[in-house]
């Protein structure tokens, strides 16, 4: 309104010659307007008043509340006149309302204009299956440790800009690789975002600040670049990873990165460098780590008798740190099964196994089978030694004619001319072979250790005192890696010289058996040797040597073997010329002549695991590539496994990574030699710094299995539904809507949501105000996570409604969100313990 009054004003509006010539005029116009603006009695006089005020009228913050009628007469006729907001505004916002009619934008403003709070437009049509309909996306991500730096070349200067707002807490500063101390050395302005020095770094000088809470965030929308691989690309998001793979290696910052803008590739172990502005648009230059980690270890062979936190130790891989891992769970219970390896030479059919490294009188073993083969398995199934105690004669005169020994072949009596081997009484060992079966008797004590099993030999008693054939270590097998071919029967197996350090004696071979191809298939242990070679004739009795000595190494009686065939001596004629008591069955030239009783059959002196180098001696010129090994002594030579079901005690099942170090460049190795039985092994795999994840649905358009997607009907589910989702009852703006807003050809719904309040039962009992969201929920058993179905929970979020750190109550089980991932998907602290499909979610307040 004006407070102008005209009557002021009417001397200096009219010609200056009126006001001269006719003053009197002036005075009746000044009281003509005084009267007109003055008040008479109850009359007001305000005409002129309202009529300099009609240029306002239009404008409806200053029109006269008279014109309130007119204005929504002309401008907002459907709109009620009892509004949550100001009138003035409502009027003067009713043109964009105009312009959006019929818009998800339109509905909103209006009950913001008429009911002052927010609406949710929900469109059934977005829950209609549709064929190949959904959303698919790749994820590539480039993984980045968490400490990251902003580096900088000193010039002189105290100052230098930060990355981000920092307490002096949450920052590390290093100045050529020197940790600097706060306060001492530097402070932090937080504000402005500064590190000040007390005393300039020299000129040059690197400048390290590390951040220990960095804002990722900062690095989205830069370029990033690979310090060795050159490689470059735009990172579209940065984030941190909230939840840990499931070996809990950590929690590294994830880019992702688009594709298109990617040249080159990332390498791991790499220095990841990207820049950023301050305050003053001035360039700071950050560095991190790349995220290469050894993230598990898979095992080979779990070998036995390790122990849960048993170190493994994983070297290589040009890693900047070293990972850390122990051995997390082995194989433990009681012993079951024996798995023999290899069955040794020369055991017996019931024989002891002797079982130590676990205690005592908890496993007991027993030999339940052996390969009593013999010659077909190259090796020996019978074993004679003599069982004559010499003390026995211990006060026998050396001139006695007759010493008195048990032996027959010398009728008159053992004297001082009679030979050793003659005068001694022999026990023959039957029926050994290798070890084919091993029986557990009893298992008592759970145990992770893999026992050392030794089978027990045969043993004989001489003089009441019990000796095993094993003590002899006489040769028991021989192991025929490779036949060769064209070799004969009756080729010489040749032993060869000592290794250092074993004095093994006497022990001979030969030829057995032959295919068709001269591949040697069996091969005999016989007596040893004695010097030269012998010439025999098939259907002759008669021995010609060359370099024998008849008479002296071998006597009349003794018992021989030529060509694999076995006489006794009746007659020598010389050291070259003997016969013996059959005809030979076949001919044979230069063959070695084996004697008995000289030495053990399989020698003597022998050590397990070190024999002598074997090779054969063919008499056929065109005999090759035999590869044969002496594998067992007698009672010896046996490999046994026990085993807890199909596993062996102690054996590795896991391996836990500890720590995955850093700035692995390529695959490390694993040494488990250092514990249990050495044998495991064990595969490190390291986490590529840049991956492509699995595919995944961005949206579940055509997912047939998910719950909210329905199959398109007549009404609701149609493409021309919308539904209006407020806590104002549908009747209160129905028919403004219809008139106002609603599009021609749409059906419309409502959806009402309502806060209530109920009692909930706690520890304490308490009266608590709750919120229904709106649709259904699925709550899985072990999971976290909350599935919903027409749910809003990020639109919640954004009212305030439901925000991390809510307590909802499913099924009435209450939980603490922790995560909203999306409008139908968000995380607890804790996992659910039951089932339950279609329920109410409410929000506890």
């Amino acid at each position: 309104m004006s407070d102008n009054k005209v009557s002021l004003l009417i001397n200096r509006q009219v010609p200056e010659f009126i006001r001269e010539e006719y003053p009197l005029f002036i005075t009746f116009l000044e009281a003509y307007y005084e009267y007109l603006e003055t008040k008479q009695g109850t009359q007001i006089n305000d005409l002129t008043t309202k009529a300099k005020d009609l240029k306002n009228l239009s404008d409806v913050d200053s029109s006269i509340e008279e014109f309130e009628q007119q204005f929504y007469n002309s401008y907002a006729t459907f709109l009620p006149k009892d509004v949550a907001v100001d009138k003035a505004l409502l009027i003067k916002n009713v043109l964009p309302l105009y312009l959006s009619k019929g818009s998800e934008k339109s509905f909103k403003l209006l009950f913001r204009l008429l009911f002052s709070e927010e609406l949710e437009v929900i469109y059934p049509k977005n829950n209609i299956l549709r064929a190949s309909d959904g959303k698919w996306t790749v994820d590539s991500i480039l993984r980045i440790d968490t400490d990251v730096r902003s580096v900088y070349t000193a010039t002189g200067n105290t100052s230098f800009s930060l990355a981000q707002q920092v307490n002096n807490d949450e920052v590390e500063v290093y100045v050529n690789g020197t940790l600097k101390t706060f306060s001492a050395d530097y402070y932090i302005r937080k504000e402005s975002k500064k590190l000040i020095f007390k005393i300039a770094p020299s000129a040059n000088s690197e400048v390290k600040v590390v951040y220990t809470n960095f804002d990722i965030a900062l690095l989205t929308n830069r370029q990033i670049t690979g310090a060795t691989s050159g490689a470059t690309s735009i990172v579209e998001k940065a984030v941190k990873r909230i939840i840990t793979d499931q070996l809990n290696l950590g929690f590294p910052y994830e880019l992702f990165i688009n594709d298109k803008t990617l040249v080159g590739t990332f390498s791991n172990g790499e220095e990841i460098q990207s820049t950023i502005f301050d305050d003053d648009n001035n360039l700071i230059n950050l560095t991190a780590d790349s995220f290469s980690i050894v993230n598990r270890i898979n095992v080979i062979n779990g070998g036995a008798s390790y122990n849960v936190g048993d170190v493994v130790v994983v070297t290589g891989g040009g890693a900047a740190v070293d990972a850390v891992a122990q051995v997390d769970d082995i194989v433990e219970g009681y012993i079951d099964g024996i798995v023999v390896n290899y069955g040794g030479a020369g055991f017996e059919l019931n024989g002891d196994i002797a079982v130590s490294g676990i205690s005592p009188f908890s496993l007991d073993l027993a030999v339940d089978g052996v390969d009593t083969t013999g010659v077909a398995n190259s090796s020996q199934n019978t074993f004679t030694i003599s069982n004559d105690a010499i003390s026995t004669y211990a006060n026998t005169l050396i001139s006695a004619s007759d010493y008195g020994f048990p032996a027959t072949v010398i009728p008159t009596g053992e004297n001082v001319s009679t030979v050793i081997a003659d005068a001694l009484s022999y026990y023959t060992f039957t029926n050994l072979g290798p070890i084919s079966n091993v029986i557990v008797l009893f298992s008592n004590t759970s145990t992770a250790i893999s026992p050392t099993l030794d089978a027990n030999s045969p043993t004989f008693t001489a003089n009441s005192v019990a000796f095993g054939i094993k003590n002899f270590a006489s040769v028991g097998r021989i192991k025929i890696n490779n036949g060769g071919l064209n070799y004969l029967v009756g080729d010489e197996v040749v032993v060869g010289s000592n290794p250092f350090g074993t004095f093994g004696r006497g022990a001979a071979a030969a030829v057995k058996a032959v295919n068709a191809n001269g591949t040697i298939t069996q091969i005999e242990i016989q007596p040893s040797r004695v010097s030269g070679t012998a010439n025999v004739i098939n259907n002759s009795p008669f021995i010609v040597g060359t370099g024998t000595q008849f008479g002296t190494e071998i006597r009349v009686g003794d018992r021989i073997t030529i060509n694999n065939e076995s006489r006794y001596i009746n007659a020598i004629s010389n050291s070259t010329y003997a016969n013996v008591n059959v005809n030979w069955t076949s001919a044979a030239t230069a063959k070695k002549v084996g004697k008995y009783g000289d030495y053990l059959i399989g020698g003597q002196g022998y050590t397990q695991g070190n024999f002598p180098a074997l090779t054969v001696a063919s008499s056929n010129a065109g005999a090759t590539g035999a590869n044969v090994q002496i594998s067992a002594l007698m009672g010896d030579g046996e490999s046994l496994t026990p085993f807890i079901g199909n596993t062996q005690p102690g054996q590795i099942i896991s391996i836990k990574v500890v720590s995955g170090g850093s700035g692995y460049q390529y695959i490390p190795q694993v040494d488990l030699t250092g514990s249990g039985s050495g044998t495991a092994t064990a595969s490190a795999v390291i986490e590529n710094v840049y991956i492509s994840l699995p595919g995944r649905w961005t949206t579940s358009d055509s997912i047939l299995s998910t719950s909210e997607r329905k199959l398109q009907g007549r009404n609701y589910y149609v493409d021309y539904a919308y539904v209006t989702a407020s806590t104002t009852e549908f009747t209160k703006y129905k028919k403004i809507l219809k008139q106002l807003l609603h599009p021609a050809g749409f059906v419309n719904y409502a959806d009402l949501n309502k806060d209530t309040s109920f009692t909930a039962n706690t520890i304490t009992i308490s009266t608590t105000s709750s919120n229904t969201i709106a649709g259904t929920v699925n709550v899985g058993n072990n999971s976290i996570y909350v599935i919903g179905s027409n749910t809003k929970f990020n639109v919640s979020n954004s009212r305030g409604i439901l925000t991390i750190g809510s307590n909802i109550s499913v099924n009435n089980v209450i939980r603490t969100v922790s995560s909203i991932i999306s409008n139908t998907n968000l995380a607890v602290s804790s996992a659910f313990t039951t089932t339950a499909n279609a329920q109410t979610a409410i929000i506890l307040t």
